[in-house]
C-alpha cells in the first residue's frame, strides 16, 4: 500500500457527497496529480467504489469491509478516550497487541483489527472473529482510579456498548450482567476487561470488545448458531462499520465519563432496567462452583444479589451465567 493512501482515502472520506479533484488532493498532501491518480486506482483495486470523472473529480461511494487508519483516525479526531490508534488487518488478539504496546508507553489507546484468529473472551473461551464481519477492538484506558472501583468499569462499559447497538436496530437490545450485550435473548456482543496494576495502583485497563455486525445466520458454526445474532440481522440495512465504531467510541467516551465522575448506584436503575435475567432460573458459575438460582436485584455497589436454590442470599460481583 503506497503512504498516502490513508491520507487519500481520509481525503475522499471526509468530502464523500461531493467530487474532489486530482489536483485538490495533490495540493493538499504536496504531491503530484500523477501520485495522486496511482493510489486512487490502488484503492479501487483494493475494493474502493470510487467515481471518476474528468473535469469533475473523484467521489467515495462506498467501502471495501477493511479499516482504513485514515478514515478511523478522521471519524475519532475529536474523542478523548485514547490519544492513540493502532489498525491492523490481521492480529491474534487485539489484547496481546494492547499488551505489548503498553510496554514502555503510557498513552490509552484503541487497538482495532480487521480479524482475529486466536480472540478469547471471557473465562478464555474462543471468540470466533471472522474477517470484515464485526468489530473487533481493544480499548487502552488509564483511570486513576482505586482498585475497589474496576468491578464496576464493566457496568457502566456494558451500558454504553449497548447503547451503540440500540441506536442501529428496533430490537430490544439487553445486557447479560456483567459482560455481554443480547439481542432477542441471543449473544451479540462480549467484553473481556483486564487490569494492569503494581503493587500500589493501577497502570491501566485494557477492554477488549467483540460485537457481531454484519453475520449472516450462515456465518455462525453450527456449535453457536443457536444462541448468536448480529447486528445486522435484527437491522433493515448492512451496518457500516465506521458509523457504527463512531457512535460506539462516543457512547463509552460517555459511560467511561459517568463511571470516573459519578457512583454506580447513579445508574442502577438504568442498568436494571436493561438487564436480561430478571424472573428466570439461571445457572451459576463462580470460582469454579455452579449452583442454580434467580437474580433478584444489583445493589448500589454493583453486586448481583441472587437467592439460590437453597433459598440462601449469595452476593456475587462476578461470575459465568447461562440463560
Amino acid at each position: 500500500m503506497s503512504k498516502y493512501s490513508q491520507d487519500v482515502i481520509r481525503i475522499l472520506y471526509k468530502h464523500q457527497s461531493e467530487y474532489i479533484s486530482g489536483q485538490y488532493i495533490a495540493d493538499q498532501l504536496n504531491i503530484s496529480r500523477a501520485a495522486v491518480k496511482k493510489v486512487i486506482d490502488q484503492l479501487k483495486k483494493d475494493g474502493c467504489k470510487i467515481d471518476s470523472i474528468n473535469h469533475k473529480g473523484h467521489q467515495l461511494n462506498e467501502l471495501p469491509d477493511c479499516w482504513y487508519q485514515g478514515i478511523v483516525a478522521y471519524i475519532l479526531k475529536d474523542s478523548q478516550l485514547a490519544s492513540e490508534i493502532k489498525v491492523f488487518e490481521s492480529v491474534a488478539s487485539t489484547q496481546t497487541i494492547a499488551k505489548q504496546e503498553l510496554v514502555g508507553n503510557s498513552a490509552s489507546m484503541i487497538i482495532l483489527s480487521d480479524e482475529q484468529t486466536q480472540g478469547r473472551g471471557r473465562f478464555n473461551r474462543n471468540w470466533a472473529s471472522s474477517k470484515g464481519k464485526g468489530l473487533w477492538m481493544s480499548l487502552v484506558l488509564r483511570p486513576n482510579v482505586p482498585f475497589s472501583m474496576i468491578p464496576k468499569f464493566n457496568l457502566f462499559a456494558a451500558l454504553g456498548i449497548r447503547d451503540a447497538i440500540q441506536s442501529f436496530t428496533n430490537d430490544k437490545v439487553e445486557i447479560k450482567w456483567p459482560n455481554d450485550v443480547y439481542i432477542a435473548d441471543k449473544k451479540v456482543c462480549g467484553f473481556l476487561t483486564e487490569m494492569i496494576a503494581n503493587y500500589d495502583s493501577i497502570d491501566a485497563i485494557i477492554c477488549g470488545i467483540g460485537i457481531n455486525l454484519n453475520h449472516e445466520d450462515s456465518d455462525f458454526s453450527d456449535e453457536i448458531k443457536h444462541s448468536a445474532t448480529s447486528v445486522g440481522l435484527h437491522s433493515d440495512t448492512k451496518i457500516n462499520r465506521y458509523t457504527f465504531l463512531e457512535a460506539l467510541i462516543s457512547s463509552i467516551e460517555k459511560r467511561y465519563t459517568q463511571f470516573l465522575t459519578q457512583p454506580f448506584a447513579e445508574i442502577r436503575n438504568e442498568y436494571i432496567q436493561a438487564s436480561n435475567i430478571w424472573q428466570r432460573q439461571l445457572r451459576f458459575t463462580e470460582n469454579n462452583t455452579q449452583f442454580i438460582g434467580e437474580a433478584i436485584d444489583i445493589d448500589r455497589d454493583g453486586f448481583l444479589i441472587v437467592k439460590d436454590e437453597n433459598n440462601e442470599v449469595r452476593r456475587l460481583i462476578s461470575a459465568d451465567i447461562d440463560i
